[in-house]
């Protein structure tokens, strides 16, 4: 063979394997693994952090239990017209006593008692609707379950429990502490273990001598 043919047959195969080396750089299958632009093939790429990702799901909210049903829990709650409306102590311990009466014979959740008193008319208008829109979504606790299996119903005690650092009633604004006891009773005979509440209400009225209304409450067990 002729030594110029030799050669163009050798530079030939350089030019195509310069080629294909640049088609496969072209084509991701090297990597720059340091400054140096040295290739290390076979490692992952490092992670960008950027995705694309699937949006995570939304999770599904838990079904709004029902309300309960209408009617008196045993014993009854009390009503405005049972007191003096102008006492805002008086007016403060008949409300709480309505607000943790509960009967699992006509309720489907606490929430039930605070519309019940909402109802009766013991609550100023704002937290009257915070009660009545008030949804449980969660199936009631164990202790609930517990109450329910007994057909149980709340024995409420209060005890006032008094702040020296409470501030002084004004016209239009009062604030009263209890101390709440609320022991489940069945009506098979069961009676559960007595869970205590302090209760720090707020009652406010529109002007002197006018009824006392329930504002907020706020609970501490």
């Amino acid at each position: 063979m002729k030594p110029h043919a030799k050669r163009r047959r050798l530079a030939a195969a350089v030019s195509a394997a310069t080629a294909a080396a640049v088609l496969l750089a072209g084509c991701g299958m090297f990597n720059d693994s340091s400054s140096s632009g040295d290739a290390s093939p076979g490692k992952a790429p490092t992670p960008s952090g950027t995705g694309p990702y699937p949006e995570p799901a939304e999770p599904t909210p838990a079904p709004v239990l029902p309300s309960g049903k209408a009617g008196e829990p045993h014993g009854g709650i009390p009503s405005p017209a049972d007191v003096d409306q102008a006492d805002a102590t008086a007016v403060s311990r008949a409300a709480l006593t309505a607000l943790s009466t509960y009967d699992t014979a006509l309720d489907t959740s606490l929430n039930d008692a605070g519309r019940r008193t909402a109802d009766a008319g013991w609550c100023t208008a704002g937290y009257a609707a915070q009660l009545r829109e008030a949804v449980h979504r969660a199936v009631p606790g164990a202790e609930w379950q517990t109450w329910t299996q007994h057909r149980a119903y709340a024995t409420v005690k209060l005890s006032q429990t008094e702040d020296a650092g409470r501030p002084a009633d004004s016209d239009t604004t009062a604030y009263r502490q209890w101390t709440i006891t609320v022991t489940p009773t069945g009506r098979d005979g069961w009676k559960g273990t007595p869970t205590t509440t302090v209760a720090y209400a707020e009652l406010t009225r529109t002007g002197a001598g006018q009824p006392w209304r329930l504002n907020t409450v706020t609970l501490q067990q």
